[in-house]
């Protein structure tokens, strides 16, 4: 029996595997079309609010695929919280099948989310994408699904297509934090164009994939490249930036 049975399925290895096999696994999934995500380990260091969610998080990974590492799930929860003081609405760009959006909702308290989604996978994948591999229509997942997933959370909004066009309801918003995960340098870029005027001083946006996808890391790098905004890699794959 193969170790691999069947390509693009995801395995997920605990932190505890070491690196070097990690690394020797991620190259193996490059060339046979296999993914592979880690899992990081969120420490509790006796607090109570990482225990609670390193329970809640444990329960969304039963309800729903969530491919993001424990500290990347924690991250987003984190970013959404400490934006509370900060004016403004969320949204989310990459809702695949709402996992990530359920933790927003689990600390947005009343403010808005915007969820923006083809729900059809990728729209556009560029040579400096294909590396896990990417290609258009990966990451596809039922809008009606996610949907219906959702509908217990009070103030959030979907928009079904490709995001910057599907923009319109939000052109006149501010947001306090806004959460990536696009995959694509084209997609990066024009998330970054359209919500960085439209950030509140102090509000977050997080990508996922900046360590790991070139076209996300090159999108970042040259949009702040001139400006004041430093940008922050963080644990897992996923990088910040705080708007002054």
């Amino acid at each position: 029996m193969s170790l691999f049975p069947k390509k693009n399925l995801i395995w997920i290895f605990d932190s505890v595997v070491p690196s070097k096999y990690i690394s020797k696994l991620r190259k193996y999934a490059m060339f046979s079309g296999h993914d592979i995500a880690t899992r990081g380990r969120l420490s509790h260091y006796g607090c109570d609010d990482r225990k609670a969610f390193a329970k809640q998080l444990a329960a969304i990974r039963t309800e729903t695929e969530l491919l993001l590492e424990d500290i990347e799930a924690y991250h987003i929860y984190m970013a959404v919280k400490r934006t509370q003081k900060v004016p403004g609405d969320i949204a989310e760009v990459g809702v695949y099948m709402g996992g990530s959006a359920k933790i927003i909702c689990s600390a947005k308290g009343d403010k808005a989310l915007h969820l923006f989604d083809t729900f059809e996978g990728l729209p556009k994948v560029d040579e400096i994408d294909m590396v896990w591999p990417f290609y258009e229509g990966k990451f596809a997942a039922s809008f009606d699904d996610v949907k219906d997933y959702l509908k217990h959370d009070t103030n959030v909004h979907f928009y079904k297509g490709i995001f910057p066009d599907t923009s319109g309801p939000v052109q006149d918003k501010k947001f306090s934090m806004v959460n990536l995960d696009v995959d694509c340098y084209e997609s990066t870029k024009l998330s970054l164009e359209f919500f960085y005027p439209r950030m509140n001083a102090g509000g977050i946006i997080l990508s996922h994939d900046y360590m790991t996808a070139p076209g996300v890391k090159k999108a970042f790098d040259d949009f702040f490249e001139g400006k004041a905004e430093p940008v922050l890699e963080t644990a897992g794959s996923q990088c910040l930036v705080v708007k002054v």
